[in-house]
């Protein structure tokens, strides 16, 4: 097939695809009603943002908060996942690569009574299929694959992890995928104050159990979503078996001022798994030179740390800490 026909075959297929989410919405629920109205409710109560003379790193997220805004505030948050903002920084589509991710999905041993199910996507928030698997989409299949990457490498099963940490959670897609893949332990995920109520309405909307931090506190599972960094810690100390604990931090904590990010990565000292994704270079940050020189302090993981042969020049981070038993 010529460049010409594989592009007009595309066009088709994007169209197809969004004729799918462009269908009309489920009639609103009292429930809905109430989710839509919490998460505006948090959004006109957050200030507004303004340019500052902060970094390039930091100017990108600030001006895409004020976008995100705008759309919650003007248009309906039950399909979320069809607004602009929302691909261009937290939902992987019908990206060519997503091909190859399924297909190492697909053979894994587990696929028939595991993954399958996994990535069946929910229709909350309007997501595009992907197209060559329309039961699930691109950004879920992406999320599998990070974490069957993990697992195999460290040979650790995420579901023996008793408490998850996630630095930057997106919408709130890959706690998902933990609690379609069995997870029952504690899930904290710590973002910037917009998107930290983006994650409680979408985890909220599908039935996730999103906790206040007194009730997370006094539980043996469910979620708790904060951007107090005061909290986030005192959460961390609280927990008193971190050794059955992940950190996980995807395209988030590289995107981040250094400083900042180093006070995260205090925070994990004791963990026993890490699964992180960095490109190499964010703005004025090289975070090839800062992941390889954080990990050396790391006295106590067995780390792997390669270029992800289909997105260079992006990179797995992934570690396990020693003292830990292989699955």
């Amino acid at each position: 097939m010529t460049n010409i026909g594989l592009k007009i075959v595309k066009r088709v297929i994007k169209k197809l695809l969004l004729s799918l989410v462009a269908q009309p919405l489920p009639p609103v629920t009292n429930r809905d009603n109430e989710l839509v109205e919490e998460l505006r409710s948090i959004f006109r109560e957050l200030p507004c943002l303004t340019s500052t003379s902060d970094p390039p790193s930091e100017q990108e997220w600030l001006n895409n908060i004020k976008h995100l805004r705008k759309m919650v505030l003007n248009h309906d948050p039950r399909k979320f996942l069809t607004w602009d903002i929302i691909l261009k920084t937290m939902f992987v589509d019908n990206k060519r690569y997503i091909s190859i991710e399924l297909d190492f999905l697909k053979i894994l041993p587990n696929w028939a009574n595991r993954w399958c199910e996994a990535i069946l996507e929910s229709p909350f928030g309007h997501p595009i299929p992907y197209w060559k698997y329309p039961r699930s989409s691109g950004n879920l299949i992406h999320h599998a694959y990070h974490i069957a990457q993990f697992e195999q490498k460290t040979e650790i099963d995420v579901n023996t992890m008793n408490f998850i940490f996630e630095f930057g959670g997106g919408y709130g897609s890959m706690c998902r995928l933990f609690h379609n893949l069995g997870f029952q332990g504690k899930y904290v995920l710590f973002d910037l104050p917009h998107f930290s109520a983006l994650q409680q309405f979408y985890l909220k909307s599908i039935g996730i159990d999103v906790q206040s931090i007194d009730s997370f506190h006094s539980s043996k599972s469910g979620v708790f979503c904060t951007s107090d960094l005061e909290l986030l810690t005192q959460t961390l100390l609280n927990h008193n078996n971190l050794s059955d604990s992940m950190f996980i931090a995807t395209w988030s904590i590289s995107e981040t001022p250094v400083y900042f990010r180093n006070s995260i990565l205090s925070l994990t000292s004791q963990f026993k798994g890490y699964l992180i994704g960095y490109q190499a270079q964010f703005r004025e940050v090289n975070n090839v030179d800062f992941f390889s020189n954080w990990k050396t302090t790391q006295k106590n993981v067995e780390w792997f740390n390669w270029e992800i042969e289909h997105l260079k020049p992006n990179s797995y981070l992934i570690g396990r800490r020693k003292i830990c038993q292989k699955r």
